[in-house]
């Protein structure tokens, strides 16, 4: 009693604001031990603490702090619904856009929070998933900041439209009807063309050249 003179009430309070202190700097650790818990019943009141007395507030932080963050492009927007504890993130390209939903459970930041995208964008699924995991590893195991990986998400997409040139036949980046990307260039002019447009432009024309310079293809 000497060495550490503390009743158990201030013992209490003073693990409980230590754990509250984790849960905002170190909340992927938290998260770590908390799942490594085998036992049920301290798993279950570990929760519901959390849930009462410190998610409501970190979960408001954490929006606040995505609706203060300067996303101001023209192919970029971010909306936040605090009463569904949920952010969704559009990049739209050519009038098309790409949903990133980003859900915050009850119980956050000690249970992660439910990603998904929505429509593709001419980014093929292998991409989008990789980009998608590599978001999500910095949310869960690098205490990362949900507007710093909203941002990593945006300049995947930043990188993938850099210096892509629209379609000379439908003079879109996107394609209307599969969402692709202009990927076919003609070895000669070296423009690119949509498939679906440069195979309709074949049967249309009744021809297998370039639609520009008219090299065969």
């Amino acid at each position: 009693e000497s060495l550490w003179p503390v009743g158990q009430e201030k013992m209490a309070s003073l693990g409980a604001a230590i754990y509250g202190l984790m849960l905002r700097v170190l909340p992927a650790y938290v998260r770590v031990w908390f799942s490594d818990l085998r036992d049920r019943s301290a798993s279950a009141a570990i929760e519901s603490f959390t849930k009462r007395w410190c998610s409501p507030q970190l979960v408001s932080d954490e929006l606040s702090q995505i609706k203060k963050s300067d996303f101001v492009d023209e192919c970029f927007t971010v909306s936040v619904s605090k009463s569904a504890n949920e952010v969704i993130a559009t990049y739209t390209k050519d009038e098309t856009g790409m949903d990133l939903v980003i859900r915050l459970p009850a119980s956050y930041p000690l249970r992660p929070v439910d990603v998904e995208c929505t429509r593709s964008l001419g980014i093929s699924e292998v991409k989008q998933r990789k980009w998608l995991l590599s978001m999500m590893a910095f949310v869960r195991n690098q205490n990362g900041a949900l507007a710093e990986a909203i941002m990593i998400w945006k300049s995947n997409f930043d990188k993938e439209f850099e210096g892509v040139e629209e379609c000379p036949i439908c003079y879109s980046v996107i394609h209307t009807t599969n969402h692709s990307l202009p990927r076919l260039a003609c070895k000669t002019c070296k423009h690119k063309f949509h498939a679906a447009c440069l195979y309709k432009w074949f049967s249309t024309s009744h021809k297998s050249t370039c639609p520009l310079c008219q090299s065969p293809f």
